[in-house]
């Protein structure tokens, strides 16, 4: 692929291990059999399945080795498993060098799964952030006073912070999101623009008041140890954003079969 490194996991090779201890049979997955997603492999720069039970990326384009803190919790995923996070899992830290091109333009995918989100006074979740909080991909919960009333909404959130950049999120709301369904999350940067898909969606865009540096991010964090209960899978990193078609063909191509989204 290019001049990315490529780290081959023995684990992956066994499946994953179910909580019961049962071993699911590996398979072939999205990225091997359809001719469009090989294709678009040549603009990945960093990838993490989880395959195996591990926080090691399968590709990327820098420095790799992840600074793990905690004790990363795994389900079965979309194809082998995935990461839980939230609930006292553990996180990791990565090199962002080459691996995520934040100060030109890029993308990054993912599938969450909420597994279990409070919908009263519930806590946020961080998926994908740089560890000089300057950028979030994360689900915020909600927030309600003592009469009840709603004082914080719940929702996904793509959002960048920072005097030069000024404070930008793109919000779509969750509150109709069940436990156990998987949802594709597409956020593209190309500044001064950032967008965002939901499920193979259209982009909903938003542009910054200045473009950003790499200099102006720190280092990749994924995961985390406190919030909502939550699978992350397939987290890929890209050198360009993506196009909707591509975000659609994503979305197709891992979406499990019969299941339909709310």
């Amino acid at each position: 692929m290019r001049s990315l490194r490529c780290i081959l996991l023995a684990l992956s090779i066994c499946g994953a291990v179910a909580a019961d201890g049962a071993v699911a049979e590996a398979r072939e997955g999205p990225w091997d059999a359809v001719a469009e997603l090989r294709e678009l492999m040549d603009w990945v720069t960093f990838r993490l399945t989880f395959d195996g039970g591990t926080m090691l990326p399968e590709m990327a384009a820098g420095e790799w080795e992840p600074q793990v803190t905690g004790t990363p919790r795994f389900e079965l995923g979309l194809v082998d498993q995935a990461l839980l996070a939230g609930s006292g899992s553990g996180r990791a830290y990565y090199p962002r060098g080459p691996n995520a091109p934040m100060g030109t333009r890029g993308a990054v995918s993912m599938w969450i799964r909420p597994v279990k989100w409070t919908r009263v006074n519930g806590g946020n979740t961080t998926f994908l952030m740089t560890t000089n909080s300057s950028f979030y991909l994360q689900r915020q919960g909600p927030a309600h006073n003592e009469e009840g009333r709603v004082t914080r909404h719940e929702g996904l959130q793509y959002l960048i912070r920072g005097e030069r950049t000024g404070n930008k999120t793109l919000m779509v709301g969750t509150a109709g999101w069940p436990d156990g369904q998987w949802r594709l999350i597409v956020a593209n940067w190309s500044w001064p623009t950032m967008s965002l898909s939901i499920d193979g969606g259209e982009f909903r865009s938003v542009a910054v008041k200045a473009a950003p540096d790499e200099s102006y991010f720190g280092r990749l964090s994924v995961g985390a140890t406190g919030g909502e209960t939550t699978l992350i899978d397939e987290l890929t990193i890209y050198r360009r954003p993506l196009t909707l078609d591509e975000a659609r063909l994503l979305y197709e191509s891992f979406r499990p079969a019969g299941e339909d989204q709310q």
